[in-house]
């Protein structure tokens, strides 16, 4: 069997060089990346833009599970990869402008077709935002492993939270703002200018993040090392705690089909305008960044499998109100339970894998590739089971189902609480 590495053992008392110059750059760097990525919420604005082309709820949901899938695969990839860069953040910027020229291409081919060849469009759509999001994958266990070696242990909820909280707060007033646009042109123009805002705004996150001072890279050497699917081999046959926090949060996922619904459910329903879907985004983003911000804070002492307890919990609570009140002013609230959920989801599965990793010895972006990957075909077959559901019997049944499924996914977080949890960080 191969042995696991042992340099990825953290002291607790010692930040690493230049730990808050690479924080506060990092955070910026997040929090124009967030920013940018707002306009393409696979949970709103994503879904309402592939409804104006299809007429099919399946293919409204999923936009978010393909976002997902698209963006979990090349995972393993990426953390291969990791242990062989010498410089992340060159790597992690290298990738990152590759990864804007297939959306630039999409919106070009929204501006001239999406009118006269909706089916087409569609197709190039789901192509190049699905390439978008692969290359995104495959940097993103090596941008983990970056946070790893820069932000310490004790640091990183705190870091994830005003990540999200900065990025996502300013990216709820721009939505909000963004309400005018979706309505003031006809489709679809409205999304080319979210889409262009999008990418131009994200991309300055790339210039936060080459003045990073990123620590020299110690590649890691493998005894008999067989390559990255032994190495995934041997983390799920001998991590027991991981495995239960897999198994958590794939019912997790399952029991949040409804997610990308709400919307699509507003608009073709409840008589909600495109404007109306941007002004619900903002909602979300504004109660996510702040429950994401609190959460961050408070992650140290609740610990990090209880957040992940309170995400499926008011998780749970968003579908039921969707379920007994479909209406345009509960659907306020529906929005604001989901961002909270969504919150507290980001804190736990941000910093989960990378402790999990630390506690086993092991590195950090083989964690952060195998948890995404493993998780990315449930998160791909929920929302198209939602989808049908809806399509068949109705929002009301799919709404009914996620609230019941919310259930067997509490039992399941609990028994990670209490049976496998890691110990606590010292705020």
């Amino acid at each position: 069997m191969t042995t696991p590495p042992t340099s990825h053992a953290v002291d607790p008392d010692v930040r690493p060089p230049n730990a808050w110059f690479n924080f506060a750059l990092l955070t910026l760097d997040g929090l124009t990346f967030w920013l940018g990525m707002s306009y393409f919420s696979p949970t709103t604005i994503l879904p309402l833009f592939v409804s104006h082309l299809s007429p099919s709820n399946v293919l409204a949901g999923a936009v978010p599970a393909i976002v997902t899938i698209a963006w979990a695969i090349p995972q393993l990839l990426g953390a291969s990869v990791a242990t062989r860069v010498t410089s992340r953040k060159w790597f992690i910027i290298q990738t990152a402008l590759a990864g804007r020229v297939p959306l630039i291409i999409m919106v070009a081919i929204i501006w001239w077709f999406a009118l006269d060849y909706p089916t087409l469009t569609l197709v190039a759509f789901f192509a190049c935002f699905g390439l978008f999001r692969a290359i995104s994958g495959v940097n993103t266990p090596v941008y983990f492993d970056l946070v790893g070696v820069t932000v310490h242990p004790r640091d990183r909820s705190r870091f994830i939270g005003l990540n999200q909280f900065l990025g996502g707060g300013i990216g709820a007033i721009a939505l909000a703002a963004g309400r005018d646009v979706l309505d003031a042109y006809p489709f679809p123009f409205g999304f080319v200018v979210c889409f262009a805002l999008g990418i131009g705004i994200s991309s300055v996150s790339i210039l936060w993040l080459a003045t990073v001072r990123e620590p020299a890279v110690e590649p890691v050497v493998y005894p008999d090392r067989r390559g990255i699917v032994s190495q995934v081999r041997r983390v799920l046959a001998t991590d027991q705690r991981f495995r239960g926090y897999l198994v958590a949060r794939s019912l997790m996922i399952i029991a949040g089909m409804a997610g990308a619904f709400y919307a699509v459910h507003a608009t073709r329903e409840l008589g909600a305008t495109d404007g109306d879907v941007a002004v619900f985004t903002s909602i979300l983003l504004a109660f996510q960044t702040t429950s994401t911000m609190a959460w961050g804070a408070a992650a140290n002492r609740l610990r990090l499998v209880n957040v992940l307890l309170a995400a499926t919990v008011i998780g749970g609570l968003a579908s039921a109100v969707a379920l007994v009140w479909p209406s345009m002013e509960a659907f306020d609230l529906v929005f604001a339970l989901a961002g909270v959920a969504s919150g507290a989801v980001i804190v736990a599965e941000s910093s989960l894998p990378l402790a999990f990793a630390e506690a086993s010895g092991e590195e950090r972006s083989l964690y952060v590739a195998v948890s995404n990957t493993i998780l990315s075909p449930v998160t791909l077959v929920a929302p198209l089971l939602g989808g049908a559901i809806a399509d068949v019997t109705g929002f009301g049944t799919m709404y009914l189902v996620a609230t019941a499924l919310t259930l067997g996914a509490v039992v399941s977080v609990l028994r990670v609480s209490e049976a496998q949890t890691l110990p606590r960080v010292r705020a």
